[in-house]
């Protein structure tokens, strides 16, 4: 599986809120079935289950990834759909899937439809494009001023957007007053194992660094108080974090648009926002990009 529909898959089967107990087990009965390559049996289960607890996301999800292991992707298209309008919280990444099923029905005006509303929704990892499946969107004349309006929205190059917040720790962090440090900012949380494995990298890199002036801010996208201090006590993380129990609907966390964590901004030591996007989650990459910014003189 490509990593794009990897991360799309892993968007789509979020559970955003609380099953009944019959239908958890319903899915549980289809995605071992999907285990088994009984994909037909487990169509017919959620099937079964939608009739018997409505059009709910977690079923529609299950529904939409069985008709893609069928190969059924006209199929699968209508019940995107509707698992996007269904969803809680409004992802970006569903309407992405939703893009690369009318790019394999070649439906490009459907494709840029889906795009610009992944943009509403705050899509800004434009990288992502540059898998495979999306190749057939850059011959198209609307590409590239939709990838201009996407960079203006990252703000690449311009100051980074200011923010102050209490730290775990009791003290007060203020983005503005940090300038002569390179900061990396960090949305993770403890449920995100991709968050997780790219905390062993960011301790390499604190411990290494900080002495020429890096700075981590990590941003908890948890809900629960003690498994963030339960984290932090087994994993001894040095750097400062913040953590407002609102999740996604954190402050700092709408302010950079953050739809998928882990999710890495870099900013130079003149306070401008340098890095951003999927490609830091690579060990060698954010080392390189955090040197690189290290390497600069500040400006008097």
């Amino acid at each position: 599986m490509k990593r794009s529909m990897a991360i799309i898959m892993t968007v789509l089967f979020v559970a955003s809120g609380v099953l009944f107990a019959d239908e958890t087990e319903l899915l549980s009965k289809a995605e071992k079935l999907g285990q088994q390559k009984k994909h037909a049996a487990a169509l017919e289960l959620l099937d079964s289950g939608l009739q018997q607890y409505g059009e709910t996301e977690n079923l529609l999800a299950a529904k939409f990834q069985t008709l893609l292991e069928l190969d059924r992707a006209r199929e699968a298209l209508p019940v995107a759909i509707r698992r996007s309008e269904a969803a809680a919280r409004k992802s970006p990444w569903h309407c992405i899937a939703i893009v690369s099923i009318c790019l394999k029905l070649n439906d490009m005006e459907g494709a840029f439809t889906w795009l610009n509303r992944a943009a509403d929704r705050g899509f800004l990892d434009y990288s992502e494009l540059d898998n495979e499946e999306f190749i057939a969107l850059k011959k198209n004349p609307q590409y590239k001023p939709f990838i201009r309006m996407i960079q203006e929205r990252i703000g690449i190059g311009r100051p980074a957007k200011d923010f102050s917040v209490s730290l775990l720790s009791g003290e007060k962090f203020d983005l503005a007053g940090q300038k002569g440090n390179v900061i990396l900012v960090d949305f993770w949380a403890t449920w995100c194992p991709p968050c997780r494995e790219g905390i062993t990298h960011l301790k390499e890199y604190y411990d290494k660094f900080k002495s020429r002036g890096f700075e981590i801010i990590g941003i908890s996208l948890d809900a629960d108080r003690k498994k963030v201090d339960e984290y932090l006590a087994k994993e001894k993380l040095k750097w400062k974090i913040a953590f407002s129990g609102k999740a996604w609907n954190d402050d700092i966390a709408k302010l950079y648009s953050t739809t998928l964590i882990p999710a890495y901004w870099l900013i130079d030591r003149q306070g401008i926002l340098r890095d951003f996007g999927l490609h830091l989650r690579d060990k060698n990459n954010m080392k390189q990009a955090i040197e690189k910014l290290l390497a600069e003189k500040q400006v008097p």
